[in-house]
């Protein structure tokens, strides 16, 4: 990031490169759980599922380049090798299910993982809301695309 820019700040750069390695790590075992999920996932309702799970992984994903992206800019190093992964994100891994068949109980694993992300992005936008507008409006963007998979999660079976 360059000189006026980091003038800007008006939050410890640290404490924000920090939330935003967790928040880079999460993403990135939702991609790998959502991924490997629609990998294994069987039966009828487990291939419908299949290609929603793999758009999913795709767009968290997306995510954590965004991610790692802001962290680089703020002068951090996303670099994180993957066994430390779990360790220093926001949330457990999501593992598939041990019965691959079971798509709803899949769906509410997912659901879960989701509602972290939101506490997450809503925790790193209360923190960064004029003191840090990029990071600001990352994580309102990260946000609202959270909120959609949620809802989409719980639309699949049938809650509002």
């Amino acid at each position: 990031m360059g000189t006026k820019g980091r003038s800007i700040l008006e939050v410890d750069v640290n404490t924000v490169i920090n939330e935003l390695k967790k928040a880079y790590l999460d993403e990135l075992m939702a991609f790998y759980s959502y991924w490997i999920t629609a990998i294994v996932a069987e039966g009828f309702h487990g291939e419908e599922l299949t290609e929603h799970f793999k758009q999913e992984a795709m767009e968290e994903l997306g995510h954590a380049e965004k991610l790692a992206n802001r962290i680089l800019e703020l002068g951090g190093d996303p670099v994180v090798h993957p066994k430390d992964w779990e360790a220093g994100a926001n949330a457990p891994f999501t593992s598939p299910r041990a019965d691959r068949t079971d798509a709803e109980g899949m769906v509410e694993d997912q659901i879960k993982a989701e509602a972290g992300a939101i506490e997450a992005y809503n925790r790193l936008a209360k923190l960064t809301f004029g003191k840090d507008p990029v990071t600001y409006h990352l994580a309102t963007e990260l946000l609202a695309d959270e909120v959609r998979h949620e809802e989409f999660l719980e639309n699949l079976l049938g809650k509002k």
